[in-house]
């Protein structure tokens, strides 16, 4: 039978030398990367659920103008129809006007044939 060699202990320090600092900075780089993925899947997260809520708000937002065009177009009245309503109200406001400017004069006249009708 043959003898089983004995490693040399001088390589095998020199080997762990340097395979002890690889693994410390293996570690470090793990340990950050696992840090920074953390918080990139936590801020994924907040930005999945910002997004279903500014859906969610445009929906709603949509709806309200729909209902609000809706709403506008049975009210809507043309600038046609307000110039024509205002000439008819500015036509009958003068009618009125001229027959309140008239009125003191058919009272006074009233009151004059009353008063020559009344015998003294």
């Amino acid at each position: 039978m043959t003898p089983v060699p004995v490693p040399d202990t001088s390589s095998v320090t020199t080997l762990l030398s340097y395979i002890g600092p690889f693994c410390a900075a293996a570690g470090l780089v793990l340990g950050v990367w696992y840090r920074v993925d953390g918080k990139i899947e936590a801020a994924k997260t907040a930005a999945d659920k910002a997004t279903a809520a500014a859906g969610e708000k445009a929906a709603a937002v949509e709806k309200e103008l729909s209902e609000f065009k809706v709403k506008v177009a049975e009210e809507y009245a043309s600038w046609d129809t307000v110039r024509s309503i205002e000439d008819r109200l500015t036509e009958r406001m003068d009618e009125l006007s001229d027959i309140v400017m008239k009125m003191p004069d058919a009272v006074l006249d009233r009151i004059t044939k009353y008063l020559a009708i009344k015998p003294t």
